[in-house]
């Protein structure tokens, strides 16, 4: 049998992806090549292929696996977040004992939300979402209430990106996101009514661990269910607070 014939850059790629999956905060361009024993050149070109496909996230000057992986492998290889995913579950079960509705944990993923774990709804006529889903911060509730914890810089960033609108709903002015975060650190909750997609309503709350917040538990469902948004976030509320975060 003849030696089997390699490609290299998928090898560095799969190479460079390992290693990134064993770093707990992330890497410099340089550390990777070093690492690697590649040039600086490589291993930049690498990731922004990587970054493209959303497997990659840049933070700074160091770059992270993405959760993108919770949802190909349901939560295999995605450390810390795939561990308090698996912690959120049976509180996500409940969420949905208590109002029959679809329950989510998600995360803050660079300049997008991810879904982490989720819950379906018994109805038949239920939101649709899959693990590793990747939406917009500005046009979610989930989104909204991550959003609401970061600073004015990534703010401003995610504005002059564009936010896109989605249905007639959705906030595109900054100057209104502004406002909407405002309440929500006010209040304590998120409320995406149809701002994503018509017909559907989302209410959220964060996850907190101290002053930091590592996460958001949302309910979606039907509009025409979802009658009392302010009594859902109470029911968030009390689930969450049975979550000792250290």
């Amino acid at each position: 049998m003849g030696e089997i014939t390699t490609v290299n850059s998928v090898e560095h790629a799969i190479r460079l992806v390992e290693l990134l999956a064993v770093s707990e905060n992330g890497l410099g361009v340089s550390q990777m090549a070093q690492s690697l024993d590649l040039p600086r050149a490589t291993v930049y070109r690498l990731l922004k292929t990587l970054a493209q496909r959303e497997w990659v996230i840049q933070e700074d000057k160091t770059y992270r696996l993405s959760f993108r992986l919770a949802g190909l492998f349901h939560g295999v290889g995605a450390g810390a977040g795939a561990a308090l995913a698996a912690r959120m579950t049976p509180l996500l079960h409940r969420l949905v004992d208590k109002t029959g509705e679809t329950a989510h944990f998600a995360a803050l993923d660079g300049d997008r939300v991810v879904y982490l774990a989720k819950v379906d709804s018994p109805h038949p006529i239920r939101m649709f979402s899959e693990i590793g889903w990747r939406g917009p911060l500005h046009a979610s509730g989930a989104g909204k209430v991550l959003l609401a914890g970061t600073d004015a810089a990534f703010l401003s960033r995610i504005c002059d990106q564009g936010l896109e609108r989605f249905t007639r709903q959705t906030i595109v002015e900054k100057e209104k996101l502004e406002e909407a975060l405002a309440r929500i650190r006010e209040q304590g909750y998120a409320l995406d009514a149809e701002e994503l997609i018509d017909g559907l309503t989302c209410v959220a709350v964060p996850v907190m661990s101290g002053k930091h917040i590592r996460g958001a538990l949302s309910v979606s469902g039907p509009s025409a269910r979802l009658g009392d948004p302010e009594a859902l976030a109470k029911i968030l509320q009390d689930v969450v607070k049975a979550l000792p975060l250290s």
